[in-house]
């Protein structure tokens, strides 16, 4: 028969536990990961191996990530990952900064009068009615102060890839009630073809003061050289490229020249200019573009004049892709990968409408790409590295033929 433990018994087992740091923290670890492994093999169907007819899905790897427990004991977890990226867990809502934020954002707007009917619905749920600005001021504290050690952390010297781009905010000033604010964004691809978020800032514009302030912080936190610069066609952002990062190439965002092309081209010419854009992005090398793009403007030149000047200013800039590996044209064509982040940013601050100041969005916005970038630098790659490698022997090559 199972003798039940007396209070005394359990009294010295923790007493135990918790003069061991180590051994507590190694016990939750193992926890934890029991719990996550557990939680894939429900979501699939399947245990590790196991050939089942219910499966849902195949395993496919993991990624760290780390978790600040309630003892405060900082545990690092493998995170499963499943082929078709569907796996979430449960385990780290109550843990993730871009919730904290969130949650802050709410109390913020509640406590300084600004919040919607929704939002105080919400607070009143999430921490009750009596809520302070200094219990606030406690509360963002200590996540700002990891936000911004986070934001001040040393870099890599070169950066191959880097995608620039900026999203409009509506927040609250000391001198307006309802101001724009411009969060840049700088997200590089290491040499090792991982992504890496750079730089977040919040600006009162997307100028090329702004985008130079960025850029310098970039530089002044390690990074010397850029090899491309992918963005959309800002005049200010290209001068503080070429002003920081001297002898970087280009890229102008595809999609974006085609919007613009769109915007400016008659709509009865549209079925006839559109494929033709197409064909001249989807040449095989940058001669054949050339020449695409030479009889594009030849045949719209012929009905509108104004039109083909711009093909022959605009097209060049998109087409700078062909200076690097052809296996790597369709990640960099484009600033796709920062607009899905800024569509979910959008829809995760909805219900928030206007953020109550500035530190508030800084704060959301930090927290958001910080946990994104825990995911990108500890995934799959982006980009294969070795093409970069053969591309660097291909012109080595080129140049001794040549000579």
């Amino acid at each position: 028969m199972t003798r039940v433990k007396s209070d005394a018994e359990v009294l010295l087992m923790q007493e135990a536990l918790l003069d061991d740091p180590d051994f507590l923290r190694s016990v939750m670890q193992a926890t934890l990961q029991q719990f996550l492994d557990k939680e894939q093999t429900f979501q699939l169907g399947a245990e590790p191996h196991e050939r089942t007819e219910e499966r849902l899905g195949y395993r496919c790897g993991s990624y760290e990530r780390t978790l600040l427990t309630r003892v405060g004991r900082r545990i690092t977890l493998r995170v499963p990952r499943d082929r078709e990226g569907r796996f979430s867990t449960q385990l780290f809502n109550r843990y993730q900064r871009s919730e904290k934020a969130f949650v802050l954002t709410l109390i913020e707007m509640y406590v300084q009068g600004v919040s919607t009917r929704k939002v105080a619905k919400i607070t009143e749920e999430l921490c009750g009615v009596e809520v302070s600005k200094s219990q606030v001021s406690a509360l963002a504290a200590g996540l700002d102060a990891e936000l911004a050690i986070w934001r001040n952390r040393p870099l890599q010297a070169h950066y191959p890839y880097v995608y620039v781009d900026a999203t409009m905010l509506k927040t609250r000033t000391e001198t307006r009630s309802n101001s724009n604010e411009a969060a840049l964004l700088a997200v590089g691809v290491r040499e090792s073809g991982h992504r890496e978020i750079l730089g977040v800032l919040l600006a009162d514009s997307e100028s090329e003061a702004s985008w130079s302030t960025m850029f310098s912080d970039l530089r002044e936190r390690g990074v010397e050289s850029v090899g491309l610069v992918i963005s959309d066609d800002h005049r200010g952002l290209v001068n503080a490229v070429e002003r920081h990062f001297h002898g970087a190439s280009w890229q102008r965002c595809q999609v974006h020249v085609m919007r613009n092309l769109i915007a400016k081209c008659p709509k009865k010419r549209l079925k006839e200019v559109v494929p033709m854009m197409k064909d001249v992005f989807s040449a095989p090398d940058r001669t054949e573009a050339d020449r695409r793009l030479k009889m594009m403007m030849e045949t719209v030149s012929t009905w509108n004049e104004d039109l083909a000047d711009w093909l022959e200013t605009a097209i060049p800039d998109a087409l700078s892709i062909h200076d690097w590996p052809t296996e790597h044209h369709r990640q960099i064509r484009t600033t796709n990968m920062l607009e899905r982040y800024h569509g979910e940013l959008k829809r995760r601050t909805r219900v928030v409408r206007i953020f109550p100041n500035r530190a508030s969005c800084l704060r959301l916005v930090t927290a958001m790409v910080m946990e994104m970038d825990e995911l990108w630098t500890t995934g799959r790659r982006y980009v294969n590295p070795d093409m970069w490698e053969e591309e660097n022997k291909e012109n080595k090559k080129h140049v001794r033929e040549a000579s």
